[in-house]
């Protein structure tokens, strides 16, 4: 496959990052930011304080989290992915525990390999997400708590333009959230290419033929759809 346009469907914060990285290299971009995000208020009986460990799996948990006007206190932080440790230190703070890992199991093994339980650990992220990191976790010995901060909504069909797609286009798919939205707002079901394999299996299930990336990066979804790889290392996200 030769693609002469990549679709770029994640929230426009994080669409941004990637359009640079493409047209960087010469590759064409379409810009449809299909999800976004809104801030939930934070639980007034949540006391950072009171966890011996933060876990961010995600660049927007991150900044969630600092955007709450939470602060980790004495807690020590991780993170998963290169992405999410550089927007923890853009906000000031050091990734204690070095994890550089792609999915949340992984980081929930690296984890119990340099921290013995017990531990309390927070998940600062969205209200909806994976059952990892988790279900490891717990299943390990360590008090896990969950902090909702942010939801993922699909962006309105009204708000998006009509049929904006050309010969050749070819579509990334971040996260489950931005195959149902993209199929609430259009008929067409182009080549496309998802990030994961639970983003895959919803495509599959809404009349897509994905390519699976490798790895949950853009580097990845560029081999997946017969592109060299942009030599900047892009952000980890969590395919949930």
């Amino acid at each position: 496959m030769n693609p002469r346009r990549i679709i770029l469907t994640r929230a426009r914060e994080q669409n941004r990052q990637w359009e640079t990285s493409l047209k960087s290299i010469g590759i064409d971009v379409l810009n449809l930011p299909l999800i976004r995000f809104s801030p939930l208020k934070a639980p007034a009986a949540v006391d950072t304080a009171g966890f011996d460990w933060i876990l961010f799996t995600s660049p927007q948990g991150v900044r969630s989290f600092f955007e709450a006007g939470l602060r980790p206190g004495a807690a020590q932080l991780g993170v998963l992915g290169e992405g999410t440790a550089g927007v923890l230190a853009a906000c000031g703070y050091r990734d204690d525990l070095g994890a550089r890992v792609r999915t949340g199991h992984e980081l929930a093994t690296f984890f119990c390999r340099m921290v013995k339980a017990p531990a309390r650990v927070l998940l600062p992220g969205a209200l909806k997400r994976l059952a990892q990191p988790k279900a490891d976790l717990t299943q390990a010995g360590f008090s896990v708590t969950e902090l909702p901060l942010y939801k993922t909504e699909p962006v309105p069909a009204a708000e998006l333009p009509e049929n904006p797609f050309k010969p050749g286009d070819v579509i990334l798919f971040a996260s489950p959230s931005a195959v149902t939205s993209f199929v609430l707002a259009y008929k067409e079901r182009l080549p496309c290419a998802a990030i994961g394999e639970t983003t895959a299996e919803t495509a599959r299930g809404e009349g897509f033929d994905p390519f699976v990336a490798e790895n949950p990066d853009l580097p990845s979804l560029c081999r997946a759809v017969g592109l060299s790889p942009t030599s900047h290392v892009e952000e980890l996200v969590e395919d949930d």
